[in-house]
C-alpha cells in the first residue's frame, strides 16, 4: 500500500477546508491551492467601503449539517461560530396580497382588506409540518451524514416513499387553499432556480426547514464559516496557499503524482481532493485520454444549474419597509414566467437586506440590499458583456427605487460572465449541476483513479454551504479509508 506524504486540496472553499481539515486533524501533510486571493469560495465575503457583502451564499438553511461538520472536526460550532436567525420573509404578490413567513407560528396573510385565514392556515401548516419534518430530520442526520444513501436507512425511509412522487407545486396545492400563500411558500425555493412546476417534491425540504427552524447567517457574515475551518487546518498544520491556480492533474501511470501549478510548474503530491465541479475535474485538469469513460459521460450528460446575476447596493440609508428576505412574485402557476424571459425588462424582484438581521454589516445609520433578478438563461456566460448587463441593472434599481428609497454609496455587480471567469464556476451555473437531479447524476467521492478524489457541490450531498461542506468530509473519509487510515 502506497504511504501517503502530502495530499493536494484543489481550492479553498468550505469544501476544500473541510477536507483538508480532517486529513490533517489525521496527521496528514495537507496543502491546499485556492487560486484566488482569498479563501471561502462562494462562502466568502468581501468588505467595500465599510460593507461586508456576500460573494454567493446568504444564509444557512441546514445548520445542523454544519453541526455534523464540525463534529467530525472535533470542533465545538455553538462556541466557535455563532449563529443568528434570520429576520421574516415577506412576499408582495401581483394581486398587492403580503404574506410574511416568520416561522410555522408566524405566518400572516394582507390583502387590502385586512388578515385573512389565520385559523386554516395554522391548522394546514401544521399538518405539512407534521408530514415533512420526519423526512427532513433523516436527510439532515443520516443522508446528509453518509457519503451515498445507505441501505439500513430503508426501514427510516420506507413508511415515507409514498411523499417522493409529483411537484413542489403540486405539493403546496395538495398542503395550502390559499394561493397568495401558495405563491410566496414556492417563492421561498426560489434560490433553486426551478419554477414549481418542475421541482422535484423532495426540494420541498428546503422550505420545510425555514418554516420549522429558520434560516441563519453566522455572526459577521458568511464568511466567518471558512475563516473558522481555515483556522482549524492550519492549527492543526495544513497549509494554505492563495494565489495558485491548479492547472493540470498530473498522472504517472494512471496514478496521481502532482499538481501543476500556474506560473509555479509541478508539485508533487500523493493524492489529490478536487473541490472545482466533476465537469471542470475531468475535462479542464485532465488530459482526454486519461478520463475514466464513465465519467466522461458523467460529465457529457450533466444538466447544468441555472446562471445568475448579483447587484449589491451600499446605502446611505436605513432602508425600510423590508424583511430579511424580500420578493415581488407573481402567483405560484405563473411562477414559470421568471424563467422563460425573453428581454431585459426585470418585472419581478427577489432580494435581501442582511442588515435587517445584522445592522453591523453596514456602517452606522447604512444598509445593504443583495439582488438576484431573474435574467435570460439561453445567453452563455461568455456572452454577457457590459451592455446587457446594464441593462438588466438598470431595470432592477428603477423597480427597488419604486418600492424604497435607496441611496447608493456602493455598487458591486456580477454578471454570469463574472462567476464564470472569476469565481470559476462550470459554465456559470451557480450551483454547478441542477437542483433537479438525483444522487445518480452526482460525481463519486472515489473517481476510480488512484489517488484521485472530488468534493464540492456537484458530489454528494452538495448543493448549499453546509452540504457541500459535509462533501469535503466524505472525500477525505473516502481517502482515509482506501489507505487503511
Amino acid at each position: 500500500m502506497a504511504k501517503i506524504n502530502i495530499v493536494g486540496v484543489i481550492g479553498g472553499g468550505v469544501s476544500g477546508l473541510s477536507a483538508g481539515g480532517l486529513l490533517a486533524r489525521k496527521g496528514m501533510r495537507v496543502k491546499v491551492f485556492e487560486a484566488r486571493d482569498k479563501l471561502g469560495g462562494c462562502c466568502a465575503n468581501t468588505i467595500i467601503g465599510g460593507y461586508t457583502f456576500n460573494d454567493g451564499a446568504g444564509y444557512l438553511c441546514f445548520p445542523r449539517v454544519l453541526d455534523h461538520v464540525f463534529e467530525k472536526l472535533d470542533l465545538d460550532r455553538r462556541s466557535i461560530l455563532p449563529l443568528r436567525k434570520a429576520e421574516t420573509q415577506k412576499t408582495t404578490l401581483s394581486d398587492s396580497t403580503v404574506v410574511t413567513l416568520g416561522g410555522k407560528d408566524r405566518v400572516t396573510v394582507r390583502r387590502k382588506t385586512g388578515e385573512v385565514g389565520a385559523v386554516r392556515l395554522q391548522e394546514e401548516l401544521k399538518a405539512a409540518l407534521k408530514k415533512w419534518e420526519p423526512v427532513l430530520h433523516i436527510l439532515e442526520d443520516d443522508i446528509f451524514t453518509h457519503p451515498v444513501p445507505p441501505s439500513p436507512l430503508t426501514p427510516k425511509l420506507w413508511p415515507h416513499i409514498h411523499k417522493f412522487q409529483g411537484t413542489v407545486e403540486s405539493e403546496i396545492k395538495g398542503l395550502f387553499s390559499d394561493k397568495a400563500v401558495r405563491a410566496a411558500l414556492a417563492g421561498a425555493l426560489m434560490y433553486t432556480g426551478l419554477p414549481p412546476r418542475k421541482m422535484p417534491v423532495l426540494l420541498i425540504l428546503g422550505l420545510i426547514s425555514i418554516l420549522s427552524k429558520g434560516s441563519y447567517l453566522p455572526e459577521g457574515g458568511m464568511g466567518k464559516i471558512p475563516e473558522a475551518l481555515a483556522r482549524c487546518l492550519e492549527n492543526d498544520g495544513g497549509e494554505i496557499l492563495l494565489d495558485s491556480k491548479v492547472k493540470r492533474i498530473l498522472l504517472k501511470n494512471g496514478v496521481v503524482r502532482g499538481l501543476e501549478i500556474e506560473g509555479q510548474g509541478p508539485v508533487e503530491v500523493d493524492a489529490v481532493i478536487s473541490t472545482a465541479s466533476g465537469m471542470a475535474t475531468y475535462t479542464s485538469l485532465l488530459n482526454a485520454e486519461e478520463l475514466p469513460k464513465r465519467m466522461l459521460r458523467k460529465v457529457q450528460r450533466a444538466p447544468l444549474s441555472h446562471k445568475a446575476l448579483s447587484i449589491q447596493l451600499g446605502l446611505s440609508n436605513v432602508i425600510e419597509g423590508c424583511s430579511h428576505s424580500n420578493s415581488i412574485l407573481p402567483m405560484m402557476e405563473e411562477q414559470s414566467k421568471l424563467f422563460a424571459l425573453k428581454g431585459d425588462e426585470v418585472k419581478w424582484l427577489v432580494y435581501f437586506v442582511p442588515t435587517v438581521t445584522m445592522p453591523h454589516l453596514a456602517p452606522p445609520g447604512g444598509s445593504i440590499v443583495e439582488m438576484f433578478p431573474a435574467i435570460r438563461q439561453d445567453i452563455p456566460a461568455d456572452d454577457w458583456d457590459e451592455q446587457i448587463t446594464e441593462r438588466v441593472v438598470d431595470s432592477a434599481l428603477w423597480a427597488l427605487s419604486h418600492l424604497h428609497k435607496i441611496d447608493i454609496a456602493v455598487k458591486r455587480v456580477r454578471s454570469p460572465k463574472h462567476f464564470q471567469f472569476h469565481m470559476h464556476l462550470y459554465h456559470g451555473a451557480i450551483y454547478g449541476l441542477s437542483a433537479s437531479q438525483d444522487f445518480k447524476t452526482k460525481f463519486p467521492h472515489d473517481s476510480g483513479l488512484p489517488g484521485l478524489y472530488q468534493a464540492g457541490q456537484t458530489s454528494h450531498p452538495g448543493f448549499g454551504i453546509e452540504p457541500a461542506a459535509m462533501s469535503g468530509i466524505f472525500a477525505a473519509e473516502a481517502l482515509l479509508g482506501a489507505k487503511g487510515i
